[in-house]
């Protein structure tokens, strides 16, 4: 069994929780010209906040990569007294790294359980991005169980990140396909996917758009299978995540709504396991495709 230490960042209690909140108060309220110089003053060309700032509509894979891999970076000494403001004062962008350290425990457990009735796991990732916290989860099971990964992702560039990544990680059984989200049916119909990852892409779905999709991953996905969704939640912090630094408009749902989603997709209440990060930005919903007994 693969066991895994989780790292969260927390909420902030007592002043300093009240300081943030008036901070926030004060940073929604600015012009999006003002608030974005403000973001970028004092990064760097190459700082954080630039290239979250940069890449959040073309390329967003490195803004999500850069908030990753930060406390890594910041160890080493490689950024600087204003990234590490930023990086730790916005909760979005602490609730990113705990989302990553949730979906990588939801993507072990689930391997695991499928695992006891399968010899091999076949892991699909949809809206996959760079697909990090697929390929740090799978890494971990290189030798002791069998895992096959598909990556499914419209961003070339993300999809040769990806490829990157899983080199690093010495995962060598993965399928990148730079294809339409839509089109998953035709491309995974004979990967029979055991899991599904889908975090971050119904953030820019509308509830149609989500619907469609979501009963497509419920066809693809075997019977006794796992969905592993994510949605992200209202937060105060949304007014400056727009303005300041320049985030595509995402669709905020709340964890009574997400739930809703996916039972208007066709997933039963009774199978749809809701959790959240601790900062309450980011839900997760883990749905059993139950076998159906025979004979019905």
């Amino acid at each position: 069994m693969i066991e895994m230490m989780i790292m969260y960042e927390h909420k902030r209690e007592g002043f300093m929780g009240w300081i943030h909140i008036q901070l926030i108060k004060l940073l929604n309220r600015l012009p999006s010209s003002v608030a974005q110089r403000i973001f970028l003053a004092f990064s760097g060309k190459h700082g954080d906040t630039v290239t979250v700032f940069q890449n959040a509509n073309a390329a967003a894979y490195k803004a999500l990569e850069v908030m990753y891999t930060f406390p890594e970076r910041k160890a080493k000494g490689k950024v600087n007294l204003t990234n590490i403001f930023w990086e730790n004062f916005l909760d979005n962008a602490r609730s990113i790294r705990n989302r990553l350290a949730l979906v990588k425990k939801e993507i072990i457990d689930t391997i695991c359980t499928v695992a006891t009735k399968k010899r091999t796991v076949h892991l699909l990732s949809v809206g996959s991005g760079s697909a990090r916290p697929v390929l740090e989860a799978v890494a971990l099971f290189n030798g002791q169980f069998s895992v096959e990964v598909m990556l499914i992702e419209r961003d070339k560039a993300a999809i040769e990140f990806s490829k990157t990544l899983a080199a690093e990680f010495h995962i060598n059984h993965t399928t990148q396909l730079t294809e339409n989200f839509f089109r998953l049916e035709r491309e995974s119909a004979e990967f029979r996917p055991d899991v599904v990852e889908l975090v971050g892409l119904l953030d820019y779905l509308t509830e149609k758009q989500a619907i469609v999709l979501l009963k497509k991953v419920l066809q693809v996905l075997v019977p006794g299978g796992y969905l592993i969704a994510g949605n992200i939640a209202p937060n105060p912090e949304a007014p400056f995540v727009a303005k300041g630094i320049n985030w595509p408009t995402m669709i905020y749902r709340t964890p009574q709504e997400f739930r809703n989603l996916l039972i208007e997709a066709g997933f039963p209440l009774t199978n749809i396991r809701i959790t959240r990060e601790p900062l309450g930005i980011h839900t997760l919903a883990i749905v059993h495709k139950v076998v159906e007994p025979q004979g019905r």
